[in-house]
């Protein structure tokens, strides 16, 4: 089977979006000014104390929640027998959200290059901007990629 690139240059002419919320838990966040243990890190600040480490919404998860977002986005969207697959993200995290902060993540598709999508994502707090993030999904027969791991 290949790819319907037709089928998917059509997605261009909708308005695909998506909403999702969620709340920052312990496991979502990474510490700054202070020693991490998991991945272990030093702090960059040689001078930094332990009473100044604080816990925030990590990158990471910046970007993982942006990218599950947008393959929501899709869900029912594609040409059967295929699925994405991530090829490029570019991430600017523009404010720090803390533990038990409630974050929104709006995706947007803005456009189709063959078996490429781009999508936006915005992700927010409090009408506070955290952070902008570019993807670019590659659309793939499922069968087919499977087959190549």
């Amino acid at each position: 089977m290949s790819v319907d690139y037709d089928a998917l240059a059509r997605l261009r002419e909708q308005d695909i979006t998506h909403t999702r919320e969620f709340t920052v838990e312990p496991h979502h966040t990474t510490t700054v000014f202070g020693e991490q243990t998991d991945p272990a890190g030093k702090p960059a600040a040689a001078d930094a104390t332990p009473e100044e480490a604080v816990r925030v919404l990590g990158s990471p998860f910046v970007v993982s929640f942006a990218e599950f977002t947008g393959r929501e986005s899709l869900h029912g969207l594609l040409p059967k027998g295929t699925g994405t697959v991530g090829e490029y993200v570019g991430l600017n995290h523009r404010s720090a959200a803390p533990v038990g902060a409630t974050v929104t993540v709006e995706t947007r598709l803005t456009d189709v290059d063959g078996p490429k999508l781009f999508l936006d994502a915005t992700v927010s707090s409090g009408g506070r901007v955290l952070g902008e993030v570019a993807l670019v999904f590659r659309v793939v027969d499922r069968e087919r990629f499977r087959a190549s791991l």
